[in-house]
């Protein structure tokens, strides 16, 4: 058994070798590790921004799902209120039929903007008389209103307005 006790120490020399990890090895796993690192970090960083991002898309979501689709009045107050926050008939008297139906546009965007659906007309008597209207449903009722006082009335024979469903 002497004869072999110098293979000993080569043998567990042999065996030891492999499990060792040279200097170049260590420094890349190193890098690697710093690399993965700093994609961490951008990793986060990009998580907070989309977080920023996810938050401003559902804020503006709840202010569009507020107006759209846009819907006809559900009362007849609700209607009143609505009216009554419009200004449009509170300008001074427009030069030409052109200038009133402009506001009358003008006021069913803002109605739009607000989420309503009315519509506006225009009634031709004569060359200098001539009025704009709106026009809403409520509870499939027609109502009608002058955009110059917003008095509303319900014309005689216009009837009630269904929908399919």
């Amino acid at each position: 058994m002497k004869r072999w006790r110098w293979l000993l120490p080569i043998v567990t020399l042999v065996m030891l070798l492999p499990g060792c990890t040279s200097n170049a090895k260590y420094q890349e796993a190193l890098d690697q590790n710093a690399a993965l690192a700093s994609q961490v970090a951008d990793l986060n960083s990009q998580i907070t921004n989309l977080s920023g991002q996810i938050s401003t898309l559902q804020t503006n979501y709840e202010k569009i799902s507020k107006v759209f689709p846009p819907r006809d009045f559900a009362s007849l107050q609700e209607l009143k209120d609505w009216l009554a926050k419009d200004k449009t008939d509170q300008q001074p008297a427009p030069a030409t039929i052109e200038e009133l139906y402009s506001r009358g546009l003008k006021m069913q965007l803002a109605a739009l903007n607000d989420g309503f659906i009315i519509s506006i007309d225009q009634e031709f008597v004569t060359d200098a008389f001539f009025f704009i209207f709106g026009i809403a449903v409520v509870n499939n009722e027609i109502w009608v209103w002058d955009i110059e006082d917003d008095d509303l009335y319900q014309p005689i024979g216009w009837g009630t307005v269904t929908r399919n469903s």
